[in-house]
């Protein structure tokens, strides 16, 4: 329980800037990554003051006190029995950790066990700023997508691009169920279709954060349950191969816009002698599955 003090705001939202200038001093950061690191350890999430102080190393009770009050209450929260992270305060935390904004890792590039389906070239993988990069010889865009430096700092590239894709996936799952893979506000996806591409795209922008999904149609087919059951039957799982190993994606296998308004995008697929038929509307979603018979 809270004790009602200076904590209380009355709902009202703190102001970004005053809340991360909280940060500004190294102390700060030193007491968060204390009360997590208690978290991890002990199990508990709420610390006494004393045992909070004294592993931070800091002998002067009041400095330690001014500058653990300055966390709160976005932060940090003072409980009857003690201090424990808030929410914001485990998300500031996980992002230091993860060295999402301190660290900067650089890989690659290097090849990968694959082609690139437009030319037939070894697929070529790279990470920079954050972000993983896969392309080939001939520099077709064939994915990309963020990840934690820490997540890319001690693995193989390899390793980095499974862990890229899986990422990616559940952010389209999740964006597809109306959640921002960034902050959880509402989100809205879209199929657009743009004069002079090929190809329609999907794309999900959060009002809230200005997170973005930008991408091919085709990846929502990979996150429908049929779709992904069909492809599993003939030996194609996002566990064990590549998205752009799929066959939604190559010169002839793209979309074809059925209908403009509202959109709708058909692709039709086949994978030994089986056939499948599949609708995504304007906002993503497979509205439709069929395996139509073969016709010889």
């Amino acid at each position: 329980m809270t004790a009602p003090d200076e904590d209380e705001t009355d709902g009202r939202r703190a102001d970004p800037a005053d809340a991360f200038a909280a940060l500004s001093d190294p102390l700060r950061v030193d007491i968060l990554r204390e009360l997590s690191a208690h978290r991890r350890t002990t199990g508990e999430e709420v610390t006494g003051f004393a045992d909070l102080r004294k592993g931070v190393g800091v002998r002067d009770s009041g400095r330690f006190r001014y500058h653990l009050n300055e966390l709160r209450p976005n932060f940090v929260e003072k409980t009857d029995s003690g201090y424990r992270l808030t929410h914001a305060g485990l998300q500031v935390v996980a992002a230091i950790l993860a060295g999402t904004y301190t660290d900067d890792v650089s890989k690659g590039p290097v090849e990968l066990d694959s082609d690139c389906p437009f030319c037939g070239r070894p697929a070529v993988a790279s990470f920079r700023s954050g972000a993983c990069f896969v392309t080939c010889g001939e520099d077709h865009p064939l994915f990309q997508w963020s990840v934690p430096p820490n997540a890319a700092a001690d693995a193989s590239l390899p390793d980095v691009v499974d862990l890229a894709e899986l990422l990616a996936f559940q952010a389209i799952e999740q964006a597809l169920a109306g959640a921002c893979p960034q902050c959880y506000d509402p989100i809205e996806t879209a199929v657009a279709v743009t004069d002079g591409s090929e190809q329609p795209t999907f794309r999900a922008v959060c009002d809230t954060c200005g997170a973005r999904i930008a991408g091919p149609v085709s990846f929502c087919l990979l996150v429908d349950p049929a779709v992904a059951a069909f492809c599993r039957r003939h030996g194609l799982t996002l566990r064990d191969d590549h998205v752009w190993e799929f066959p939604f994606v190559g010169d002839d296998a793209g979309g074809t816009v059925v209908a403009d308004d509202p959109v709708r995008v058909e692709f039709d697929v086949s994978l030994g002698e089986e056939r499948l038929r599949a609708t995504v509307d304007d906002r993503g979603d497979v509205v439709a599955v069929d395996a139509p018979d073969e016709t010889t």
